[in-house]
């Protein structure tokens, strides 16, 4: 089914199509969603408004049978009444659930961007800068072993080196290297292979970098990699050759991108120095190509184990196909199949109350809560879950659309 994925930032609208198997940029626009914003009142009203005409003309322009929206960045930072109001106000208005993405979910995603297509077993270094931090990801075997969050970033190179964004750097490339690999957590492993994200592929076929064709691995997303001496080789001519205005003209709709190109490439050069990276692979890659590769860790599913058991079986196996956990109910065979109360075997000695509070328990932790709506039924005790999960804040998704009107009114998405 094609989908349209809108990526909703601190200062950007990107909207996506995914059809075919391949994600494509739409469109982007601009806003200032900084001006008026307050964690307890949210975006400004002016704001609010623009974005929510943009979203209604992006439903009218694309008209496809699915529109997700995911909100993050400043968004995040709204308290849960403000996040209610707008999610409430979004709904009725545009009839999309407003979901803002938790920061360790938007790392899920980015990692499944980067590294799913990576089935080698040897490490691998994921590399993600950023104006004020660097992470950076060591996986072996599919897993990540090592998570490092460095204060670390663009602003910090352009504060210790002011001048940098002159027309040719008046600093060594040698010397801001060394000041960042200062700054590099102590190792006692090397990597071969790292990739590094940030719109880093466009730049680096734009500034003339001698990119290869990727023989470390298939992955249509990263077609190309770099040999470490010809990364190092070409950021030299950038710090020293090559005038800041000319980086600039490589990027005519975005050239004050390239203010951070330098500081950029030095920190990378850093952390390949410092973990004896051979291949470097750059990455266009964000966090919506990983949303189209896996959109779900860990869900729980309500519904009526009674009368819709084998619906709810059989949309447990879709998500296991898609490597999504479900956290609840954990057991598929039932003890009292057709009770008033469905008991399933590894469940012996648990009370009815017991049973709801662990079901409610894995909510708290759970990225979606999936109402198995067969035919529309909703059972009393899945609007217990649904009024848990909506209390908490939860992305609340049906099956199918509910029949009952209310449930219709609430913040929700339908379809998995």
């Amino acid at each position: 089914m094609e989908k349209v994925y809108i990526d909703i930032g601190s200062s950007t609208v990107k909207v996506y199509e995914f059809a075919d198997n391949k994600l494509k940029l739409l469109e982007t626009k601009s806003f200032r969603f900084k001006e008026g914003f307050d964690s307890d009142s949210g975006i400004s009203a002016e704001n609010e408004h623009a974005l929510i005409e943009y979203i209604n003309g992006v439903k009218a322009k694309y008209a496809k049978p699915s529109i997700k929206v995911l909100a993050t960045a400043l968004f995040r930072k709204l308290s849960l009444d403000a996040r209610r109001r707008l999610s409430d106000k979004f709904f009725r208005e545009t009839g999309l659930y407003f979901n803002i993405i938790a920061h360790d979910l938007e790392g899920h995603y980015l990692e499944q961007a980067l590294s799913s297509e990576y089935k080698l077993d040897k490490p691998l270094l994921l590399i993600n800068i950023g104006g004020g931090s660097t992470e950076l990801v060591l996986q072996e075997g599919g897993k990540t072993k090592h998570r490092y969050n460095l204060d670390l970033g663009v602003g910090t190179i352009l504060e210790a080196f002011p001048r940098l964004n002159e027309p040719t750097s008046p600093y060594e490339l040698s010397a801001v290297v060394d000041f960042v690999e200062k700054k590099l957590p102590k190792i006692d492993y090397v990597t071969d292979t790292a990739i590094y994200n940030g719109g880093e592929l466009t730049y680096m076929r734009l500034a003339g970098y001698n990119l290869k064709e990727n023989s470390v691995f298939e992955d249509d997303d990263h077609p190309q990699y770099i040999e470490a001496k010809d990364f190092f080789s070409k950021n030299i001519e950038i710090f020293g050759k090559i005038t800041l205005e000319q980086l600039e003209h490589l990027m005519p709709a975005d050239p004050l991108w390239m203010h951070g190109a330098r500081a950029c490439s030095a920190i990378a050069q850093a952390i390949v120095v410092h973990f004896g990276v051979k291949n470097l692979i750059p990455s266009d890659s964000n966090m919506i190509h990983g949303v189209v590769k896996q959109e779900h860790r860990g869900v729980v599913l309500s519904g009526s184990f009674r009368k819709h058991l084998d619906y709810i079986l059989a949309v447990k196996r879709t998500l296991a196909d898609r490597n999504v956990e479900v956290l609840s109910p954990r057991f598929e065979e039932p003890k009292n199949p057709g009770e008033e109360f469905v008991v399933f075997q590894g469940e012996e000695g648990l009370s009815p109350l017991e049973l709801e509070r662990y079901h409610l328990s894995m909510i708290d932790t759970c990225d979606a809560l999936v109402v198995c709506a067969s035919g529309g039924y909703v059972g009393a005790s899945a609007l217990i879950e649904i009024g848990y999960a909506q209390a908490l804040g939860k992305r609340i998704i049906f099956t199918e659309t509910p029949e009952e009107f209310m449930l219709q009114t609430l913040p929700a998405e339908v379809g998995l």
